[in-house]
């Protein structure tokens, strides 16, 4: 008989005894099913985060440049020197430049707002993309006085035009140009962004005309020849770098000697695309991993608990084949066979518990849009992980219960000893050490979770300075329709004037930059009057704001006044500063009236401060200490930092309420006006806490269902002890001893169980927890407060799940025990 038909023959046999054992078989498959899709889910999401490949040609020969030196770093190439780099380099078989601009795309008389790339026309040729229907761009569209034409993708074909087969051709248009459709990128190209799912691509020279006033400076992602030294490509481009930046600075050069000098190109690997999602979730898929690994490694102890105490019962069936000549390596692929039966079942299942819980899961984590617009799903990776999965559980779980089973003395069983707790019966050890265990890593794992929520619950008391309570937040893009310059403060002016009228509203603003946006303009800041300038040089956080900013959003002026409508483009430059900075600036001093610099600026300008503010939390509710603080008037602003802003609006009454006013307002100063998002200051603080809030929920759901498994295996085995002492607790009761006697007896059996997996889960999370310490926030990696909460919740439910089997214990009637077998 070959492998084939044994393994066969295996399997037949092993599926016929599950079907026997209907509870077991459900509760042994549906434990590895919930294990199993935990892990599959998480590592769906992870795949797409930070593992998979873009679906270009060869992707692990891209990189991306970025520059490293004292004053920036980064994407900021300017065109002209992507120019350089494309003709100089001797390293590289393609290069291509680009910059992600959000656009109004007007299709028939309808707009909506699009993600789009402004790229050269080697774009595709150098990712090595084809496209699914018309042509690519090319670097014939890229040239001056050419006609606009545009790449779709394929989501935007859909969405947009109902996968027409005939919309190349059609025109759509952006900013007042227009553009005709040349070609739909495939369905898996996204872009090359991870996080911004790209709508439309447009050859790179409609960048000025389509970039926003802040997008100065360009991506560069290049391929390499084969074989080519990534050392010596990046050392290539580093000297045309300098070489530009010296062309550049002209006479200017020496005073920066050491900072030029300093400057250099990194080249990035680019095959997985570039991150452009919250820096924290990497570490917070970390984490995830980590825990739905505890809870499979907890659900296979559960399982190898079942499988021991399913060979008990099997004992006769077993000595039966051992005495009819069976040999036991036979028996033991038996029974491990059986064991990938239900692994199997356990990993199919899990798979569709992961194909379901996926797009719940990328719900939870994201914090907006980005990770959303990943190519997250259950795909072949998926299932090859889940196949791993499965095989590694089955031997976890499965080999030790069959070892056992295949090593019992068939005759002790034919003589009667069946029944006998000493006779062919698994030693508690083993099941005992399962649950300490189990018990353990539970421990672990709620202790991370306690930790995580605690430290969320002090995110949510920081107080960040101003008051959020009937807050609107208005985003608009005003460069969208063509507003620029003095047409574009006229347009603040107007539209603050008319929504500050509308029902329901107390006051209205502007600021560049949203409270708690994540958006900042940092500055150097310099005392005028000191001749060492060094000494004096402090990084601020700069936000140019219209008048009624600090009212509007109830941050108090302590000293001075607030903007006015005087304070315009020609008037005198005037600055509002945070207590922090005044305190650091201007120490032992009235700093009202004082003179400040900003580095960047020609040495004769320099602005007056005319007020003092409470510092407030403008970055993120987890700064302990927020950079000093600068407010400059909006009409004083670079232009290139205007063109989109946030419109902040009081309420007297609930904020949603009156929210269709302002939209109404908003459409009275201009209906063709880009407004992107509506939502409350609440909404936006809230959400800065997403990340926190999804991981603690997590973490807790997780660490309840490794609880809930630890309880039944600790149940299981206080069960199977009753069941074993049986004829002890008859004698027992039967000589006098008081059912009292026997609670304290079962439940102390237990509950030492229970007390060593909790003190080594103490021990462990003590440890552990250091991996926690970036993310907590307020509290300690040793917050006694968590430990004793969750050391009290599992003393509770370890005391239930010995309760019951220690009941029926203590209601055995000694007779019956008597005659037990």
């Amino acid at each position: 008989m070959t492998f084939a038909d044994t393994l066969l023959r295996d399997v037949r046999y092993g599926l016929r005894m599950l079907r026997r054992s209907t509870g077991f078989t459900a509760v042994a498959i549906l434990t590895l099913a919930l294990g199993i899709g935990a892990n599959a889910a998480i590592f769906s999401v992870t795949d797409a985060v930070l593992l998979k490949l873009l679906p270009v040609r060869n992707p692990k020969q891209l990189v991306y440049f970025r520059l490293l030196s004292p004053q920036e770093h980064g994407s900021v190439f300017s065109r002209a020197e992507f120019a350089q780099f494309r003709e100089r380099n001797h390293s590289f078989s393609g290069m291509s430049a680009f910059d992600t601009v959000r656009l109004m795309g007007t299709v028939d008389g309808q707009g909506e707002f699009i993600s789009g790339q402004c790229v050269s026309g080697t774009f595709f040729s150098v990712l090595g993309v084809d496209v699914t229907a018309g042509r690519p761009l090319t670097a014939e569209d890229d040239q001056p006085g050419r006609p606009g034409v545009a790449a779709i993708s394929y989501n935007y074909w859909k969405r947009k035009f109902a996968l027409d087969p005939s919309v190349t051709g059609k025109t759509i248009t952006l900013k007042g140009t227009s553009f005709t459709i040349v070609g739909v990128a495939p369905a898996r190209f996204r872009g090359i962004e991870l996080g911004d799912a790209i709508d439309i691509w447009v050859p790179l020279v409609f960048w000025e005309r389509l970039r926003l006033n802040d997008h100065l400076t360009l991506g560069v992602m290049a391929r390499m020849k084969p074989d080519t030294d990534a050392k010596r490509a990046s050392a290539e481009i580093t000297v045309i770098d300098q070489q530009f930046a010296a062309a550049a600075l002209g006479s200017k050069i020496m005073p920066l000697a050491g900072e030029f000098l300093a400057r250099s190109v990194e080249l990035v690997p680019g095959g997985r695309g570039l991150f452009d999602l919250p820096d924290e979730l990497p570490q917070s898929l970390l984490v995830l991993t980590m825990v739905v690994g505890l809870v499979l490694l907890i659900a296979c102890a559960n399982v190898a608990n079942l499988l021991l105490a399913r060979a008990v019962n099997r004992r006769k069936e077993i000595a039966v084949r051992l005495a009819l000549g069976a040999p036991r390596m036979r028996l033991f692929r038996q029974l491990l066979t059986e064991s990938l039966l239900i692994a199997a079942a356990g990993g199919a299942l899990g798979v569709l518990l992961a194909r379901w819980a996926t797009s719940s899961l990328v719900a939870l984590l994201s914090d907006g849009s980005g990770l959303r617009t990943l190519d997250v799903r259950t795909d072949v990776r998926t299932l090859c992980f889940a196949l791993g999965v499965s095989f590694f559980t089955c031997l976890l779980f499965g080999i030790a219960p069959a070892l056992w089973a295949t090593r019992m003395d068939a005759g002790l069983t034919f003589k009667g000893a069946s029944n006998s707790e000493r006779a062919n019966t698994p030693r508690l050890g083993p099941r005992k050490i399962l649950v300490v265990s189990q018990v353990s890593l539970s421990e672990l794992l709620l202790v991370g979770a306690g930790l995580l929520m605690r430290s969320l619950q002090e995110l949510a008391m920081v107080d960040v300075g101003f008051r959020q309570e009937n807050v609107l937040l208005v985003s608009i893009y005003p460069t969208l329709s063509g507003y620029e310059g003095a047409r574009e403060l006229a347009l603040y002016a107007r539209a603050q004037e008319r929504v500050s009228a509308a029902p329901g509203v107390l006051s209205a603003t502007f600021s560049r930059f949203g409270m708690l946006s994540g958006g900042s303009w940092i500055r150097v800041a310099t005392h005028f009057a000191s001749g060492d300038k060094g000494e004096n040089e402090i990084n601020v956080s700069c936000n140019p704001v219209a008048p009624r900013f600090f009212e509007t959003m109830g941050i108090p002026v302590v000293l001075g006044r607030d903007f006015t409508g005087a304070d315009g483009l020609q008037a005198p430059r005037v600055a509002v500063v945070s207590e922090s900075f005044a305190r650091k600036y201007f120490p032992n001093e009235v700093a009202l009236g004082k003179q400040l610099h900003f580095k960047e600026e020609n040495i004769g300008e320099q602005s007056v401060v005319i007020g003092i503010v409470k510092e407030v939390k403008a970055l993120s509710l987890r700064e302990r200490k927020p950079l000093p603080q600068i407010y400059i008037p909006l009409a004083q602003a670079p232009s290139d930092l205007l063109g989109q802003i946030t419109m902040e609006v009081r309420t007297a009454v609930e904020p949603t309420t009156a929210a269709t006013a302002v939209r109404d307002a908003m459409h009275d100063v201009d209906p063709n006006l880009p407004v992107v998002q509506i939502i409350t200051q609440e909404a936006q603080t809230e959400g800065t806490l997403q990340n926190e809030k999804s991981l603690s929920m997590l973490s807790t759901v997780f660490g309840s269902l490794a609880l809930l498994l630890a309880c039944i295996g600790l149940y299981g085995i206080v069960s199977y002890t009753v069941a074993a002492r049986t004829r002890e607790i008859g004698i027992r009761m039967a000589l006098g001893a008081l059912p009292g006697s026997v609670y304290r007896m079962v439940i102390g059996q237990g509950m030492r169980l229970a007390l060593t997996g909790i003190m080594l889960g103490l021990s462990s999370a003590l440890f552990v927890s250091r991996a926690l310490t970036s993310l907590l926030f307020g509290i300690s990696g040793a917050d006694s407060l968590v430990y004793a909460g969750v050391s009290l919740l599992m003393v509770s439910v370890a005391l239930a799940a010995c309760y019951l089997p220690a009941r029926r214990a203590a209601r055995v009637d000694p007779m019956i025990a008597l005659h037990y077998e």
